[in-house]
């Protein structure tokens, strides 16, 4: 460990009671000073010193004199459409190549590119599409814009991702897709999916949104299903303001979906022979500004990752020396981790019974943001406004609608989102040790105050 660091046992003695009584047994210590001890030991949240006065996420997005460079040489260029210019094109290729993957179809954000991977799978009116619940609302976002119904599995409490069995036991005759998402940069249950995608021949659109170089089995995430979606939103790991990319190696499917963000438009390639407007579409072109952003952008993509992972690492190391508070599980298969969030499973029984909103009301009072997570996504109200619409109601039998309603119940997924899962952003990664020290040392004083919390 390097000279800069501090060993756990150290750190635990630090920030515990360790260090407030040996600041107390000081010889001759005055009645001021021991107030001083016992104020800075005393939560922020009720009037304490907080642990960090500076903030912890870096600012963001990055970028350099070279980024604006490009900017501008995308703006003097006068081809700002990509149908005129060069540097979407170009981004597609080295995305492509990252991922080891043949083809790359960029898009104006993520949501449009699992829009037009559904579309162009023949996901419509009738069709059922599985996801997972704890996720953001684009994923499901998608698929009541297609007439399809999203029907949502459980989640595993353990890795907060996609339960393969909950997967499993929803299928029906209408199954068109699977949609699992590797939330927070960790990687779904790969090898159970696919192998569920063998079994019943349905398709799968990984939601990789926020998933950028993430493995399984050294494989890309994004890679392994029948298409892969990407975002690069601006809080994103590789950001572009807003954005996203498909990625695939069925070049029939993937032609399908290079038409549907482009106008119905075939792909221009050597040998092609259909011209005009022969599939489905719609007009979801990333511009050429967002094609220079990115290529800036992934310049700094693999080293800002590997200070994420190392980082991680050692947040991970602090946190197994703290009951009720841990990284979420990995599954074995995966090799590597996007960390777009550092995702962590809270215990209140550990911290005197203290809510998990309470918690998080606290650690921000000492400068540590860290997030509550995710609500129910198959809670909210558009899902009840899509099944109450006139279009819907056209399409399905008021006893399908109704089943679907019964059956729309995730019990695990609302125990995760209420009282267990939480996260903190991936710009809290780009730091120091010392920064990881600070989140561990603001979760420990809240452990031990938090018979004061309640």
């Amino acid at each position: 460990m390097k000279k800069d660091s501090i060993t756990r046992r150290k750190f635990l003695k630090k920030t515990s009671i360790g260090a407030t009584g040996a600041a107390l047994s000081v010889g001759g210590a005055t009645s001021v000073y021991a107030n001083i001890v016992k104020q800075a030991d005393r939560p922020a949240i009720l009037g304490g010193k907080p642990v960090r006065t500076e903030p912890l996420a870096k600012p963001w997005p990055m970028y350099d004199d070279t980024d604006v460079q490009m900017y501008l040489d995308a703006y003097h260029a006068k081809n700002w459409c990509r149908l005129g210019g060069s540097l979407v094109t170009e981004f597609e290729k080295k995305w492509a190549e990252l991922n080891g993957v043949p083809y790359c179809i960029a898009a104006t954000n993520g949501t449009s590119s699992l829009f037009a991977s559904l579309s162009a799978l023949g996901v419509g009116a009738g069709d059922e599409v599985i996801l997972s619940t704890y996720t953001f609302v684009a994923s499901a976002n998608v698929i009541p814009t297609l007439f399809a119904l999203p029907v949502f599995a459980d989640t595993d409490p353990e890795t907060l991702k996609i339960d393969p069995n909950s997967i499993e036991e929803r299928i029906t005759e209408n199954t068109k897709a699977i949609l699992p998402v590797h939330i927070g940069g960790g990687a779904a249950d790969m090898d159970k999916i696919m192998a569920i995608s063998r079994k019943y021949n349905i398709p799968v659109v990984e939601d990789a949104c926020q998933a950028w170089l993430g493995e399984w089995r050294n494989k890309k995430l994004g890679s392994m299903g029948d298409t892969g979606c990407f975002s690069f939103q601006v809080s994103k790991n590789i950001p572009s303001g807003e954005g996203g990319a498909i990625i695939g190696s069925d070049q029939k499917l993937m032609d399908l979906c290079n038409a549907f963000t482009n106008n119905s438009r075939p792909p221009r390639r050597k040998g092609a022979t259909l011209s005009g407007y022969p599939y489905p579409g719609l007009n979801f072109r990333m511009t050429e500004f967002q094609g220079a952003i990115l290529l800036g952008q992934v310049r700094r993509l693999v080293g800002q990752q590997n200070l994420r992972i190392q980082n991680a690492e050692y947040l991970d190391s602090l946190l197994k020396d703290i009951p009720g508070i841990s990284q979420v599980k990995k599954y074995p298969g995966e090799t590597r981790n996007g960390y777009h969030l550092f995702m962590m499973t809270y215990d209140k029984k550990y911290f005197n019974g203290l809510p998990k909103r309470k918690f998080t009301q606290a650690t921000r009072a000492e400068g540590i943001p860290i997030s509550t997570g995710y609500t129910p996504l198959n809670k909210e109200p558009f899902i009840e406004y899509h099944l109450s619409s006139r279009v819907f109601k056209s399409i399905y039998s008021k006893q399908r609608l109704d089943k679907f309603r019964r059956d729309n119940r995730c019990p695990v997924n609302d125990v995760i989102c209420e009282d267990v899962a939480l996260w903190m952003g991936q710009r809290v990664l780009l730091g120091g040790r010392k920064d990881m020290e600070d989140i561990a040392e603001a979760i420990t004083k809240i452990q031990k105050n938090a018979s004061k919390l309640l």
